[in-house]
This record gives C-alpha cells, structure tokens and sequence, in this order.
C-alpha cells in the first residue's frame, strides 16, 4: 500500500560547512526540524532511516520512529541521507520516500546552469571580423599561416611581390607566411603576370591571436586561517577573473567530477550562484574544472579544484 506523506516544512538547519584550500568540507552533527502531516486518519506512525551513503546493500541504516506533526530529526555525525515511510494501524507500511541528502534538505532547487557545449571555430575564412572595445571590426588570423594565390581569368604565369608590416619586399610565386607570436600585422602584395602587368598593392591589416585566457581565482570574505592553512566558509563565495589580451573573452566555463561519476557535462560560469551550486550538488570528494575560451576559440588549460570530505576534528 502507497501511502502519499505531504510534508510541510518547516527547516533549520544547524550546519557549518568549512571548506579549505585543498578544500575540506566538514560534517558534523545536526538538527532538521519539520512537519509531518498524515492524509488519511489511519496513520499513526512514521519510521525514519538514516543512511551514510546512498548505497543501501553495503550498510545497515540507523533507524527511529516518530508521530505526526512536528519533528527534530538529530543526525548524527557522518549520516548524509534519510527516508521515510508511513506506518498505519495494524503495522501495515507503506512505500519508503526517495533518499534525501540533509545538507541541501528544506532548500530551494538549485538554478541548473546554463550548458553548453566546447566551441570550436568553424569557418573557411582566413581573417574574421572581431567587435573590439571601440565597437570597431578588427580582423583576426583563423590559421597560423597565410598562402596567397591570385585568381585569374586565363591561365598565366604570375609572380608575387610582398612585404610584411613594412619590411623588405620579396618576390615568389606563392608566398606562404607562417605565424607564430601574437601581435598586429599590415600584409602588402602585389601581382604581376608574365606579360609584366601589376595590379593595384593589395593590403591586408590584421592580429593574430594565439594565447588563450587565463583565469585567477579571488575569494571573497569572510577567510579563516588555521595554522598553516586558509579556510573559506559558507558565506564565502568564490569569484572568477579571465583576462585575454587578443580577441576578447568569451566565456568562462566549468565541469564537476563528483565521487567517482564521470564528468559532467559543460556549464557556464556564473559569479553569484556556480560555486554555492557546485558546493551544494555532491556529497562526495569533488573535482572543479575551470577553464575560459576566447573569442577565436583558444581554450585555456583547465584549471582544478579537490574538494575534499570528512568527519570536523573535536
């Protein structure tokens, strides 16, 4: 029999989660209060399991019972999850609730962020047009290399006399310029056909952009120090800076690894919620990934993250 439980919460929490520079997130004792309201007259108890992990065949849960109406759950130290059934008269037991984790038990859902998906420049142009900080287009490189072949009506033998940001002018049949440093760089050629005809000096002013962002981590008080070690606690949030001096930072993502789940999917970062969110989603040992991409689609190493849990020392 599946007896629906409505519960109308009422929660205080007393937790204080510290997380470290090698980020330790500490568990200890805790009180949730709540109120459970029967549907049907007959219910006259509530059984209640505690459980570590959500892992019911590799231990035996801590078990209490309860009337309707207010309840102060005590959790002990090291106990993550807890269920519930109702239980009528006659002993006749309903179907147990889902699992719920008690640090994030009474809150609001999380906002799920925005995914997205790693981006790749796709494009057969050589030079794009990029929005610089003046609102003006400025072209930048897509390759490492430029190659310059003239078009003609006729076939023709053609040689190419070209210099590069206003030194010596050479001359070949196809030119090939390869890139290796960023910078700004003014291409001039000419095309001359084998009956000595020249056109008009082609000009072409662009930047090339080879070096991703890089992302600082700043975080914001209050900071704890203990010992030799820094601690950041609840109210801490932690803030994110990619600066990219080429074509402009796009966005700054992030990826979690809890336990041993594979990674998720990747997400945009958000200063004000992602890190209370990410602190939030696991109970496990967690792995952050950061990593910010720039306008041409230069992606920066990422960045790590161990968030670890264990029982606070006495």
């Amino acid at each position: 029999m599946n007896f629906l439980i409505r519960f109308r919460i009422f929660v205080f929490l007393f937790l204080l989660i510290n997380v470290g520079f090698f980020f330790p997130i500490f568990s200890e004792s805790k009180t949730i209060k709540f109120t459970l309201e029967p549907e049907r007259d007959d219910i006259i108890q509530y059984e209640i399991e505690l459980w570590k992990a959500p892992n019911f065949d590799l231990e035996i849960p801590f078990r209490v019972l309860s009337n309707p109406g207010k309840i102060q759950l005590f959790i002990p130290n090291g106990y993550e999850y807890f269920r519930i059934r109702a239980v009528a008269k006659r002993q006749v037991r309903g179907f147990w609730t889902d699992l719920y984790s008690v640090s994030s038990f009474g809150k609001s859902k999380p906002k799920e962020p925005n995914k997205i998906i790693a981006r790749k420049q796709v494009t057969s142009d050589v030079l794009v047009p990029i929005l610089n900080k003046e609102g003006t287009n400025h072209f930048y490189l897509t390759e490492n290399k430029i190659q310059v072949k003239p078009i003609l009506n006729h076939p023709m033998k053609t040689t190419i006399r070209y210099r590069l940001n206003g030194g010596p002018w050479f001359v070949t049949r196809e030119p090939e310029l390869s890139f290796t440093k960023d910078g700004d760089y003014k291409l001039e050629y000419q095309v001359t056909n084998e009956l000595g005809v020249s056109d008009s000096i082609q000009v072409w002013d662009f930047s090339v952009d080879l070096t991703p962002p890089n992302t600082e981590f700043h975080w914001q008080l209050p900071l704890y120090r203990k010992s030799s070690s820094f601690f950041v606690g609840p109210n801490t949030n932690l803030e994110l800076q990619s600066q990219d001096a080429g074509s402009g930072l796009d966005v700054i993502r992030f990826r979690t690894i809890c336990g041993k789940n594979p990674p998720s999917d990747w997400y945009l970062w958000d200063n004000k919620n992602s890190w209370k969110n990410i602190v939030q989603s696991c109970s496990e040992d967690l792995d952050l990934e950061i990593s910010a991409t720039d306008k041409l689609g230069n992606e920066e190493v990422p960045k790590k993250i161990q968030i670890k849990r264990f029982p606070k020392e006495n």
